[in-house]
């Protein structure tokens, strides 16, 4: 690939590894090639025969990390540079519906993802989409050419869930000899019954998916007759609030909401808004090395230039006079932000970290005028107390909250 090419590939990797780390966390090759394939990124378009040698030759954004267990193939993981967390390999059981009998994937939770276990098909997806209650799936930077992205990703880590819950469900037809698998996928028709997802075995070796979809069903109904057959109780839907519906909302009474604005203002200073930047930085700060910061913001996230400029920039802001200008400013929208959630308990979003896999609230943040420009993630602790931990773009935000629930709150609706 020619240099503009790779620069505009090295920006999509990277959105694609920050946006399934949550800013932490390794992530899984397979997590990434999943990802790529459903925004439409192809490696073998640029030449390459295999995923993990297209994702080592950009080892100038990623670090990379091998895990061996035992004489399991080696399992790769990539992650942004200058992270430091390790990988805890993990082992993802499934149980029979009447729990006497066990089956495993073994490997890290994290390579478990539902399109690369069964073959579904593009047209069961939209049937999908016209089954359950209307709603726009289209959500997202890159679903322009994609009307169902946001319901791909919803079912991605929908399964994700399911699994670390053991909520997939196998049962097996002694008399004919076919397995079948089943998970509710949450989402519900215009009658507000569940809408399951049954799937078959796949006998056919020679074809690398082992399970394939029979549909997306309602049970009792056509191919639900099939799911009441065979499977007794019905597959439950994702808990992500493990049995805490404190976690569910955020209590303003519970003291003060503390943030970590060294890694928000400084460390991600990329995000904050524009405008924003402009009314609180100082003049001179925002040309570097005769670059004026309008000639990068819009630029990718990882773009090299892009990168210096706001190195440059967090680094004059270490200055406390101008560090403390931008926390007393991004205060008043955290108390802002606060006051909207004393009057409507809605206002805190639910959302899911996929990498954590758990359960996080998002704040509405207007540090400008009343538009809301970001997402605070705030993170409540055993004891009650709450921890704003980073800032999130309104896409991932709504990305990730949309896991749980559709979003009731109007900030978060970006679908509009």
């Amino acid at each position: 690939m020619n240099s503009e090419q790779r620069i505009e590939v090295s920006g999509v990797l990277s959105r694609i590894v920050e946006t399934l780390s949550n800013d932490n966390d390794w992530v899984n090759f397979a997590d990434i090639g999943n990802t790529m394939s459903s925004q439409g990124v192809s490696f073998k378009s640029f030449g390459y025969d295999k995923l993990r040698s297209f994702l080592l030759d950009f080892s100038d954004i990623f670090q990379f990390q091998e895990v061996v267990d035992g004489d399991k193939p080696p399992v790769y993981f990539a992650r942004l540079k200058n992270y430091t967390n390790t990988i805890t390999p993990k082992t993802t059981v499934f149980r029979d519906s009447d729990n006497t009998k066990t089956k495993y994937l073994k490997g890290d939770i994290r390579s478990m993802w539902l399109f690369n276990w069964a073959n579904i098909a593009p047209h069961q997806i939209k049937s999908l989409a016209e089954m359950a209650t209307q709603e726009n799936w289209s959500f997202g930077k890159n679903s322009d050419d994609d009307e169902y992205s946001g319901l791909r990703n919803y079912l991605t880590y929908t399964f994700k869930r399911l699994c670390s819950e053991n909520k997939v469900v196998f049962v097996k037809d002694e008399e004919r000899n076919e397995e079948y698998a089943a998970f509710n996928t949450g989402l519900v028709d215009n009658s507000y019954d569940w809408i399951y997802a049954l799937f078959k075995e796949n006998t056919m070796h020679e074809i690398e998916k082992n399970w394939y979809l029979v549909g997306f069903v309602v049970a009792g109904e056509d191919a639900g007759k099939s799911l009441v057959k065979f499977f007794n109780p019905l597959p439950e839907r994702a808990d992500y609030f493990s049995g805490k519906p404190e976690n569910m909302f955020y209590n303003t009474k519970s003291g003060e909401l503390m943030c970590d604005y060294t890694h928000i203002i400084l460390e991600r200073i990329y995000r904050l808004p524009l405008d924003f930047l402009k009314e609180n930085c100082p003049a001179d700060y925002l040309t570097i090395d005769g670059i004026f910061i309008d000639d990068v913001y819009f630029l990718d996230d990882r773009n090299e230039d892009k990168l210096r400029f706001f190195s440059s920039l967090s680094e004059k802001l270490k200055d406390k006079r101008y560090f403390n200008r931008l926390r007393n400013r991004f205060d008043d929208a955290v108390n802002l932000a606060l006051k909207k959630v004393e009057w409507n308990y809605k206002t805190a979003v639910p959302m899911y970290f996929p990498s954590k896999n758990n359960v996080s609230l998002l704040l509405p943040l207007s540090l400008c005028d009343e538009k809301v420009d970001l997402a605070l993630v705030v993170t409540r602790h055993d004891n009650g107390s709450y921890q704003g931990e980073t800032v999130l773009p309104l896409d991932i935000a709504y990305s990730n909250s949309r896991l749980i629930t559709k979003p009731e709150s109007d900030w978060l609706d970006i679908t509009k």
